[in-house]
């Protein structure tokens, strides 16, 4: 039986048809992002299988044929126009000549000034780095929905923070675009804290944030169109390892939110279209033991989970599983190899992909294939166990 995967909301109904999607964050402000070009470059294919009728700039590495084969045979009826680019000079080349045309572009990262003009972005990216700026936030979010937080100078972060306040959690303050846990440090020693002070070294500031303890780590997703109406996504619970660096997902129909999160986080989003803002919105929000809701991060771009939860629906009809692990496999041999045990696995009914990466399509020969995928099951232990069979035949974390 041929599958149909739907999301509730395409690219195309949230920004219509006269943009075209950038997803890829620029080679001269990525500092504070997963690092390496093959990294950025993989991040571009998350919107084929949402995407509609957009066009879009992305990688001709997750773009190939086999590639977006793999994606219709999963049930995604990828139908854009595709720009494709090969490395970091050329998606600078091809975005400047696009900008230069009469459709709008929407950015998914603050870009420099020097790169392309305000007047030719939807969101220009003067407002996403004033909304996504972590020194920012109380601008945007209530005090008593923020953790105890403080913005010290990153020269007196061993100064300032004692054996007392540890631990502490330190993020960058920065104008440049953040994500995945890689402009985060937990501190929990006084050894942390002077490594800390070493890796934020090239920022004047650093917002420094109590530990929060946290029963639930979730990430709510939202879209607002360009009339104001905001569209909530769903939730997933975000997994994370011990230095706070972003590792995939659960989503599943038992996931919720609580129904005060939910509001919180739509005047969240209203407040970020009085600003100029329109597009998707994920906010990481903590459930703490006692119920208190609090907001510890704000993406205002497509998120790693915002693909899914558009989705999630349609995965539960369609494919039987009421839950799913979001999650980055590599492969062990060559791209071809990789869809094979993909195939497989979607066979079996325990794998089912969202975008692929070939780096020898790119200027990236050297990585490794790579794959979003959701691993399948019932339950949580299902999925683990799947995982676990995935992971012997070649498709590992």
């Amino acid at each position: 039986m041929k599958v149909l995967l739907q999301p509730s909301l395409t690219m195309s109904q949230i920004y219509g048809d006269d943009v075209i999607l950038s997803p890829r964050a620029s080679p001269n402000a990525c500092a504070w992002l997963p690092t390496g070009d093959a990294a950025l470059d993989f991040l571009t294919g998350a919107p084929l299988c949402i995407i509609g009728s957009t066009p879009v700039l992305c990688s001709a590495c997750v773009s190939t044929p086999e590639g977006l084969e793999l994606l219709r045979h999963a049930g995604f009826p990828v139908a854009a126009e595709i720009y494709r680019f090969h490395d970091g000079a050329d998606y600078l080349r091809q975005l400047r000549q696009l900008s230069r045309g009469d459709k709008k572009i929407v950015l998914y990262h603050a870009h420099p000034a020097a790169e392309i003009e305000p007047e030719n972005c939807l969101v220009p990216s003067g407002v996403l780095s004033s909304l996504n700026n972590k020194a920012h936030y109380k601008e945007l979010v209530d005090a008593s929905y923020l953790p105890r937080q403080w913005t010290l100078q990153s020269s007196s972060i061993e100064a300032e923070l004692s054996k007392a306040h540890l631990p502490v959690v330190l993020k960058a303050a920065t104008d440049e675009s953040t994500g995945g846990g890689f402009d985060v440090a937990i501190c929990r020693t006084a050894s942390d804290l002077e490594q800390a002070a070493h890796f934020f070294r090239a920022l004047p500031l650093v917002v420094a944030e109590e530990f929060l303890p946290m029963v639930q780590n979730l990430c709510l997703g939202y879209a607002v169109n360009g009339h104001g109406e905001i569209t909530y996504l769903g939730c997933s619970e975000q997994v994370v390892d011990s230095h706070g660096k972003y590792k995939g997902n659960w989503i599943g129909a038992d996931i919720e939110a609580p129904g005060e999160a939910i509001a919180l986080g739509a005047g969240i989003v209203q407040e970020g279209f009085k600003r100029g803002y329109r597009g998707i919105v994920g906010i990481d929000m903590a459930v703490m033991d006692d119920g208190r809701v609090l907001v510890f991060d704000l993406n205002f771009r497509v998120n790693g989970s915002s693909a899914t939860l558009m989705l999630a629906r349609s995965i539960y009809e369609n494919l039987g599983s009421p839950l799913v692990r979001l999650k980055r496999l590599s492969a062990q041999g060559t791209y071809r190899e990789m869809l094979a045990a993909v195939y497989a696995a979607m066979d079996k009914g325990i794998l089912w992909p969202l975008n692929s990466y070939d780096p020898q399509a790119g200027g990236t020969p050297g990585a490794v294939p790579c794959l979003t995928a959701l691993i399948l099951g019932k339950t949580r232990d299902e999925v683990i166990g799947h995982e676990e069979m995935l992971a012997a035949q070649g498709l590992r974390p």
